[in-house]
């Protein structure tokens, strides 16, 4: 995997026109609330598809202080000894504003295609520390973006398991509909549900798996895994031998409540991901706001030592706001934690004193 050498800002968010030269490991940004260390993220995220980490809507991105109606970040991009300029700007199709990207101001289908397998972010947000009390769809997504970081094609198995269920939704309310065709729906619901069910099982099991060797290199504060909830998967223990026809039955049984709900009461858009903390009755969502927190960077860190270790993927970590919350001990471990991944990070804070502990090998950039 690669790593930015360097951006360059213009007109973009509060940027009108600013340079970053990066380390290829450790860059910690320092600023004060609002000065635009976040931006500086986001602009990186938005090199891969989609919206970047806020999912904004690109118009948004523009400086809004000037009269400019595009925005444009350009970033030398370093992989296997050769410098590849990329560059992301927005441009009007079809009366909406888009996202563009130009690899060495090309942009066919075959570049964009090999720069999106280059790429691969892990990020933690602010909002994402309150992770386990927030929705169950909020954990969901968590657990999605992390196999995303591994299965480019993943995201596209949700889609398509997305449209089917709206798909049964408009049909059932309908009330008057081909049993022969919503047979044949919901067995395709059924199968790209089960195929979902297993990579989230996979990933689960990768990162619980991860998470006791990080305990042995580095005694933990506290010990917790992960495990999936829903009602499909209570009446099935054994992922490798998911009941089919159960699930089946059950949207079958299903269809008259789910007509007049417009939802589907089972499948994978249904689960929860729990933590617990090993050897008590405590979920994750009972301890402290800073436990919370380092569990989630917890689960970051093991995601990143899977896709190293196990995939020869180095992931660039973008991590917001990372010390805040965080006591002096925690702070120490998930350094330390980050550190030996050996990758290209990205951190922010409002003071350089919360990264003591990477003094002397950090990159720092402070932002007024």
């Amino acid at each position: 995997m690669g790593y930015f050498r360097s951006i360059k800002l213009k007109n973009y968010r509060n940027f009108l026109d600013s340079s970053f030269e990066f380390d290829d490991k450790c860059n910690i940004i320092i600023g004060k609330n609002g000065s635009g260390k976040t931006n500086v993220l986001e602009s990186l995220s938005l090199f891969e598809k989609g919206r970047g980490f806020r999912k904004e809507k690109i118009i948004n991105l523009v400086n809004y202080e000037t009269n400019e109606k595009n925005f444009n970040i350009r970033s030398i991009f370093h992989h296997e000894d050769t410098d590849y300029t990329v560059d992301v700007s927005n441009i009007d199709k079809n009366e909406k504003n888009l996202k563009k990207i130009f690899i060495n101001n090309s942009s066919d289908v075959d570049s964009l295609k090999y720069f999106e397998n280059l790429l691969s972010f892990i990020y933690f947000l602010p909002e994402m520390e309150r992770l386990f009390v927030s929705s169950p769809s909020s954990r969901r997504n968590f657990i999605d973006r992390l196999i995303y970081s591994k299965d480019k094609k993943y995201n596209l198995l949700i889609n398509n398991y997305k449209k089917l269920i709206h798909a049964r939704q408009k049909i059932l309310q309908n009330f008057h509909y081909d049993e022969i065709w919503i047979n044949k729906l919901e067995n395709n619901i059924v199968n790209f549900g089960i195929e979902i069910y297993k990579k989230r099982f996979e990933q689960i099991d990768t990162l619980n798996s991860i998470l006791i060797k990080l305990d042995i290199l580095k005694n933990l504060s506290f010990k917790f895994i992960l495990k999936i909830t829903d009602t499909f998967i209570e009446k099935n223990l054994n992922i490798n031998d998911l009941d089919r026809e159960f699930f089946n039955s059950e949207l079958r049984q299903n269809r008259k409540i789910d007509s007049l709900t417009g939802g589907c009461s089972i499948g994978p858009h249904r689960s929860d991901i729990i933590g617990y903390k090993i050897n008590t009755n405590f979920t994750i969502n009972q301890l402290s706001t800073g436990q919370q927190k380092a569990a989630v960077l917890l689960l970051i860190i093991a995601q990143c030592k899977y896709l190293i270790e196990e995939n020869n993927l180095k992931p660039i970590i973008l991590l917001d706001e990372i010390c805040s919350h965080l006591d002096n001990d925690n702070r120490e471990l998930l350094l330390y934690l980050i550190d030996k991944l050996d990758v290209q990070v990205f951190m922010t804070g409002t003071e350089k004193k919360f990264f003591s502990f990477l003094s002397t090998k950090a990159y720092y950039y402070n932002i007024t």
